[in-house]
């Protein structure tokens, strides 16, 4: 029965969705906007023209949307934590039920020192989980002020100029015709490559220092080792260059796949604006959850290695377990 009624949803989408594409209620080329860095809403102290500020910081709608994000993550444990109680209930089960699952899913990486990762690595987590969230809304991205581009004369622009608009959408106060650009108020902050550059480089500076923490000056021997001939110094310096990669390993995974789906969605919704999005749209919100666990995981996973001794042993002697296969790790002689 449920899934007759799910057939005729989508069924009358369908048919909706061709009668607006028939009678050109869609978008044209130059409704298309897709930037790959994050536009300023404003220019703190400086001069904005178009997508781009002449002086000042800008202010972008990455930064503001990070912003919010983070409020809401303050806010989250204000109001999960602020009425605890010893069978939790409502909001605070949901909180403990998602901070448990990722503690026990860390504990499978290294039980030994899971309490020391477990803050950053969560902290990671849960913002990307909430940007990447919050990014799908309808909205992010697509609602914003308009500004005039620069003219250039192309061959993409003259298709433009033939592309007919739809009256609907031209008549909208939010319509910005041909010859302007939309910035959009949100961007999702791991669509900007500063946010990802961050939280990656944070990363790796605290793989460093967990490891000296544990190693002291003998975690520089991973790095520098010539008491083990050519061979091993060769290493050494690959395994430093493999460690500096990480930032921009990091920086870009994340950066990559969720670039990438909102242009999917822009694509799709522009071949076929009221249907083809639709298991575009639920792809994404799987990639959301697994983006954000990959970056965390793979934060712990460099964590845990950065602390063992040089060649996996322990101080009896006997060699350590790694906490994952050393060969699915970059410069541990696998595929990246």
């Amino acid at each position: 029965m449920l899934r007759n009624r799910w057939f005729q949803l989508f069924a009358g989408l369908f048919v909706v969705g061709l009668v607006l594409y028939f009678l050109r209620i869609k978008m044209v080329p130059h409704d298309i906007h897709i930037s790959a860095a994050a536009e300023p809403l404003a220019c703190l102290g400086g001069v904005q023209e178009g997508e781009l500020c002449t002086s000042g910081i800008p202010f972008t709608n990455s930064l503001l949307m990070t912003i919010i994000t983070d409020l809401l993550l303050i806010l989250t444990v204000v109001f999960g934590v602020r009425n605890m109680q010893l069978i939790p209930r409502g909001f605070q089960n949901i909180v403990e039920f998602v901070v448990e699952a990722f503690y026990n899913f860390s504990q499978g990486i290294d039980r030994k020192n899971v309490a020391k990762f477990f803050p950053l690595c969560a902290t990671i987590f849960l913002f990307f989980l909430y940007a990447n969230f919050l990014a799908l809304i309808p909205g992010v991205g697509s609602i914003g002020g308009c500004v005039r581009e620069p003219v250039v004369e192309s061959s993409a622009n003259a298709a433009a100029e033939a592309q007919p608009e739809s009256s609907i959408f031209a008549s909208l106060p939010v319509y910005c015709g041909e010859g302007t650009a939309l910035v959009p108020f949100l961007r999702a902050p791991a669509a900007d490559l500063n946010v990802t550059f961050a939280f990656s480089l944070a990363a790796v500076i605290m793989v460093e220092v967990f490891g000296f923490q544990a190693l002291g000056a003998g975690y520089l021997t991973k790095f520098f080792n010539f008491r083990e001939g050519f061979m091993g110094a060769f290493v050494g310096i690959i395994e430093l260059i493999s460690e500096l990669a990480r930032i921009l390993a990091f920086a870009f995974r994340i950066f990559g796949n969720i670039f990438a789906g909102e242009v999917i969605l822009v694509v799709m919704s522009f071949l076929f604006p009221y249907l083809l999005p639709l298991p575009f749209y639920g792809l994404e919100v799987f990639v959301a959850v697994i983006q954000a666990l990959i970056f965390s995981i793979l934060t712990m996973v460099f964590m845990s290695i950065a602390v063992l001794e040089h060649g996996g042993h322990d101080e009896q002697g006997h060699a350590e377990s790694m906490p994952l296969e050393a060969a699915d790790l970059p410069g541990h002689g696998g595929s990246h």
